[in-house]
């Protein structure tokens, strides 16, 4: 069943696992899809009009959907995805364009300050909000200005990148109600063949590492910062103590020494090629997904006195 409103298409009970990369998930009450921000804004109102709850998605990666789905306004943000615009390396782009898209370009116009994100999925609005990052670098050394509207408002604001308060793997955004529409980076010349090079590396090291096979949400849990390994444990992992981009023990590590690579419950399964994915076998739910993720946590702090804090978002 669908209908109109304000020239918006708002469908329901659509199912919501087919558009994230785990495959999990029940349905949205209502579904829309907007493709500019004037929709955006549409869809808004409606939801303020019929006080129903919101959810943006965008991309579909970082996500663990509730098997009951979500009861309110599932909003798909499909804003300008080609545009994309590039000006004395500084490189202005919507949020819904894909990461994959933003390293191509800036590599064929030969500027450097992307090519670490080579085989990173998802958005560009998704990257800014959770400050991705990977091999050393995130999405804050390079964030001049992000552009959002205000969920409650509708104003749109644009922050520097001081007031956009990125911090590991989050910023301002994931604090407060308001949607990245578009960001600003600046980059650096480099020569086009070596940052290829870098890019085309750190995407075959995904395909070789990650469980990239099987429907996943990306690392399942946040790095450790070195200082809160309690000092006893460190000789376990010191062989793998990196900057990423400060001092980290890898939570993969942590977890494969406590020997949990393929605990499974249900269809979820932490995979057995790396050890802070959960990959969906098949018919994994969330429940099962939150099971394993609770019995890795409560053995990792048994073990090693250790709290593992959940990247992914939950969406119920």
């Amino acid at each position: 069943m669908m209908s109109v409103s304000n020239s918006l298409r708002i469908e329901e009970n659509v199912p919501l696992a087919p558009l994230t990369t785990f495959k999990i998930g029940g349905p949205a009450k209502y579904f829309t899809e907007v493709k500019t921000e004037a929709e955006l804004l549409k869809a808004l109102e409606l939801a303020r009009k019929n006080s129903w709850p919101i959810f943006i998605l965008a991309g579909g990666s970082n996500l663990i959907v509730s098997d009951n789905g979500f009861d309110g306004l599932v909003i798909n943000l499909e804003l300008g995805t080609s545009d994309l615009e590039l000006d004395n390396g500084q490189l202005v782009a919507s949020a819904s364009v894909s990461m994959e898209r933003l390293v191509n370009e800036s590599i064929a116009s030969g500027l450097a300050g992307l090519e670490w994100a080579g085989g990173l999925p998802g958005s560009f609005g998704g990257a800014v909000r959770g400050n991705a990052g990977c091999f050393g670098a995130e999405m804050k050394d390079i964030v001049t200005s992000v552009t959002s509207i205000n969920i409650e408002t509708g104003d749109k604001i644009t922050r520097s990148h001081d007031d956009c308060q990125f911090e590991y793997r989050g910023s301002y955004y994931k604090y407060h109600p308001e949607i990245i529409v578009s960001a600003t980076v600046q980059l650096q010349p480099g020569d086009k063949t070596e940052l290829r090079r870098i890019a085309d590396e750190h995407i075959q090291y995904r395909l070789a590492r990650q469980p990239l096979e099987y429907p996943n949400a990306g690392s399942i849990f946040k790095n450790i910062p070195l200082e809160l390994v309690p000092k006893e444990h460190l000789p376990l992992f010191a062989d793998a103590i990196k900057d990423d981009p400060f001092p980290i023990v890898p939570t993969a590590k942590i977890i494969a020494v406590a020997g949990l690579k393929g605990m499974r419950v249900g269809d979820a399964q932490l995979s057995m090629k790396h050890s802070n994915y959960i990959v969906n076998l098949g018919q994994a739910t969330s429940d099962d997904v939150a099971e394993l993720i609770k019995q890795i946590q409560l053995s990792i702090k048994s073990s090693y006195q250790i709290d593992l804090e959940v990247e992914p978002q939950f969406v119920a």
